[in-house]
């Protein structure tokens, strides 16, 4: 049927849907966890049959991104390490990857670049992130972003935000933004890329705010890209998405 309509294989928001659904109706037996293991190797063998295209990642970051990423998505999923980032978009492009992997590293440093910026912004879309260990406290920097061709599912609410700022002090951006907000309980966590020459060249922040209530989705990005007209910030949204420590799909 998909083949048939041209439909994408791989859906995060349905899956993360099917998951919470039958965790429900589990009633804690079993429990959560063990719904969300099971049903994962049974939609990494569904994706598979679906001949799904491989996972994308790049070859510098195999040893922190393929084996966290193994168990995020299943036993079943074939991976495509590649040389670079514009390989990468190019798989995405013409669907000969189903989505990407990167590092907050990497995925800041692939946006360093004006180009590849526009691109990602256009075309793209970060449709969750995850931890590479068990280690809850692990920085921006090292965890593994999903990222997806844009436009693959809408969510009617937002537990992740992650943007891109770009100015001279990062750190008070994200302080008057979080300001201009005190009613939304948001944590914010970034990672900041400065140029050679720093007195010059504004510094990019890559900070993912998460809302320990989900809210609703076109409320809270419109009142985040109102505030930041306001207080004369450049932002970009790369990407809305639930919390998806329990379910990397």
């Amino acid at each position: 049927m998909k083949r048939r309509h041209g439909a994408v294989i791989y859906v995060p928001e349905r899956e993360r849907e099917l998951i919470a659904r039958l965790t429900r109706l589990s009633k804690g037996r079993p429990s959560a966890r063990a719904v969300a293991a099971i049903y994962r190797e049974i939609l990494s063998s569904s994706r598979c049959a679906q001949g799904q295209p491989p996972l994308g990642l790049l070859q510098a970051s195999v040893a922190t991104v393929l084996p966290a990423s193994r168990w995020r998505f299943g036993a079943c999923d074939q991976f495509a390490p590649k040389k670079s980032w514009a390989e990468l978009a190019r798989g995405l492009e013409k669907g000969d990857l189903s989505l990407a992997l990167l590092t907050g590293e990497d995925l800041l440093k692939v946006l360093q670049v004006s180009r590849q910026r526009t691109g990602f912004l256009s075309r793209l879309t970060v449709a969750g992130d995850f931890f590479p260990t068990t280690d809850s406290t692990t920085p921006l920097a090292q965890r593994v972003f999903i990222i997806t061709p844009r436009g693959k599912g809408a969510l009617a609410e937002a537990g992740r935000i992650l943007i891109l700022i770009e100015c001279k002090s990062t750190q008070n951006a994200i302080k008057s933004l979080l300001r201009s907000m005190p009613d939304l309980p948001i944590q914010a966590e970034h990672l900041t890329l400065r140029a050679a020459n720093a007195r010059r060249t504004p510094a990019l922040a890559l900070v993912r705010l998460s809302l320990t209530q989900p809210a609703d989705r076109t409320g809270v990005t419109g009142r985040l890209l109102a505030a930041a007209k306001a207080l004369n910030i450049a932002i970009s949204i790369l990407g809305i998405y639930p919390d998806t420590e329990a379910y990397g799909g």
